[in-house]
This record gives structure tokens, C-alpha cells and sequence, in this order.
């Protein structure tokens, strides 16, 4: 058994086809095919099951695949460790990213900077809800977050380093005959627009405002915050947003107007979420020091 066939076997069963793990193994499709047949035989077990128009793994295939991972990622973790003693990043990160950050945080730039110090490393950057995200930095298939905390706490595995806390205001038509400063209690009647359960901002306002005894009817659920700041300045309903972004919406046209909610101790942490025992690789290790330093200047 030799490290060519595993990465073989992996790449088969990740594109199920013996040709495009070939072309993306750079070997041609009959050396693989020889290479998998040895593993077969070395093993004395069948892997894959072959017809002229699929492949998939065998039971026993299946259960082995998880092993030759780990074998191949902790060889992957050994060269990676090796070149950080050499001084020498290299390696993938992938980075969860809010929907909703505050103006504050310039994710290019933090990006250009880690980029600059470290051309070696590629960095995969995905967005999404909190919950979702939270859930794929437990299970390593990302390896950071940086996300709006939830008022829930997080699983027991993961820690989370605060950069910035903001407060939350609303944001209305311009012609809403509410201004300035408004009691949470003055809201129960209002129509809300907001992102969908599992969104970090959505779950904190839900949070803060039940704390306050005051219930909210959301009658929009959007993923993108100019979908919310738009439809809030063209009358739809209230949005809940940070200071900063406000702030920013309120200069733009359709300009909405900006409302001050009390009783409600309305606002978010901003933090960076990881397991327990830090980033795994030396190139997550890094983004992850470099985003810290940069972001809780910010």
C-alpha cells in the first residue's frame, strides 16, 4: 500500500468516476485503475462497484474511505507543520463570513494583507447563517467564523474571541410617524423585516426583544441587508440593524430614517468563532491571528 493509492480511492469516491479522478490526480485513467486494483488486492477486499455506467463504493468501501481521509490529512497536516518550522505557509483556510458585518470590518483588505504575507495559503471564504456556520466550524468544515454571536450559548467544543460590540437601532420610511427615540413597547404592533431564524442578528433581536417582554411580528424574511434596508425605506415594515449600517443606509436613496429603540438593550458581539483547542493548520492558525489583530483594531 503505498500514499498514491489512497489519494486515488479518496478521489474516486469523491467524483465517482474513475476518468475525473484520473484528470484530477494528473495520471492517466489506466495507471489509477491498476493502483486501485492493488489496493484491492492488498487489502483482499472490493472497494467500488464498476458498471459501464457508474461507480460506487462497496459496504466495505465505504466504511474504510473515513480512515484513508484521516490518514491523508494528517500527512497533509505533518508537511504542513513542517513547512511552518521552515517558516513556509502553504495550505487551504476556509473562513465563514456574516451577511451582516459592521462597515468596521473590511474583509478585502484583511484579505489582500493575508494574501501578501502568506501567497501560498488559499482562503475560501462562505457566508450564511450563524447556526449553520457555527455547526460547520464544530465539524471542522470550516475552520473560523467570524459571525454576529447568538444569544444562545455555543456547543461546548467551540469558543469564540469578542472584536466589537455595536448597538442595534431601526430603520423606517421617512414619512413613519415614529422619530427619534422609541420604548421597545411602542413596537409590538409594528410589521418587522428581518433575516430568517438561524441568522445571528435575527435570533439576538428575537432575543432582545422577548427579554423586554415586547412581541414581534416579522412579515419579511430576507438574506441580504440591502433587501432589508430597501424595503424598510420604501415603507414595507421596521428593520433592526447595526448603528453603522444605518448610519450608511441613511445617506443613500430611498433614504429611510433612523429610530433610537430603548428598553430593549438592543445590541450585537462581533466574534471570532473557532474549536476549542485553536485553528488545526499552520495556515488557519495564521488568518486566524492576522484577523484578529486586524479586526479588534477596528
Amino acid at each position: 500500500m503505498d500514499l498514491r493509492q489512497l489519494r486515488y480511492f479518496r478521489a474516486i469516491a469523491r467524483t465517482g468516476s474513475f476518468s475525473a479522478a484520473a484528470a484530477g490526480e494528473f495520471v492517466v485513467q489506466s495507471a489509477l485503475s491498476q493502483q486501485i486494483r492493488k489496493l484491492e488486492d492488498e487489502l483482499g477486499i472490493k472497494l467500488f462497484e464498476r458498471t459501464t455506467r457508474s461507480v460506487r463504493l462497496t459496504r466495505a468501501g465505504a466504511q474504510l474511505l473515513p480512515l484513508a481521509e484521516r490518514v491523508l490529512s494528517d500527512l497533509d497536516l505533518l508537511a504542513a507543520e513542517a513547512d511552518a518550522l521552515r517558516g513556509i505557509v502553504r495550505g487551504n483556510v476556509a473562513v465563514g463570513m456574516m451577511e451582516c458585518p459592521p462597515l468596521t470590518l473590511d474583509m478585502a483588505a484583511l484579505l489582500s494583507d493575508f494574501h501578501t504575507r502568506h501567497p501560498g495559503v488559499e482562503v475560501a471564504l462562505r457566508s450564511g447563517g450563524s447556526d449553520r456556520m457555527v455547526e460547520d466550524v464544530r465539524s471542522a468544515k470550516l475552520d473560523l467564523a467570524i459571525l454576529g454571536l447568538p444569544p444562545k450559548p455555543l456547543p461546548e467544543r467551540l469558543r469564540a474571541r469578542p472584536l466589537l460590540t455595536e448597538d442595534l437601532v431601526g430603520l423606517v420610511h421617512l414619512e413613519h410617524p415614529l422619530t427619534g427615540s422609541v420604548p421597545a413597547s411602542r413596537l409590538a404592533g409594528e410589521r418587522f423585516i428581518d433575516f430568517p431564524p438561524g441568522y445571528g442578528l435575527r435570533e439576538q433581536v428575537d432575543h432582545n426583544f422577548a427579554q423586554a417582554g415586547v412581541s414581534r411580528r416579522v412579515v419579511f424574511e430576507v438574506v441580504r441587508v440591502e433587501e432589508m434596508v430597501r424595503f424598510a425605506a420604501q415603507g414595507l415594515g421596521m428593520a433592526v440593524l447595526p448603528r453603522s449600517i444605518a448610519r450608511s443606509a441613511a445617506r443613500r436613496a430611498p433614504r429611510p430614517r433612523v429610530l433610537e429603540i430603548t428598553g430593549a438593550d438592543l445590541r450585537r458581539t462581533v466574534a471570532l468563532v473557532h474549536r476549542h483547542d485553536g485553528p488545526e493548520s499552520p495556515a488557519a492558525r495564521a488568518f486566524f491571528e492576522l484577523a484578529a489583530d486586524i479586526l479588534s483594531m477596528s
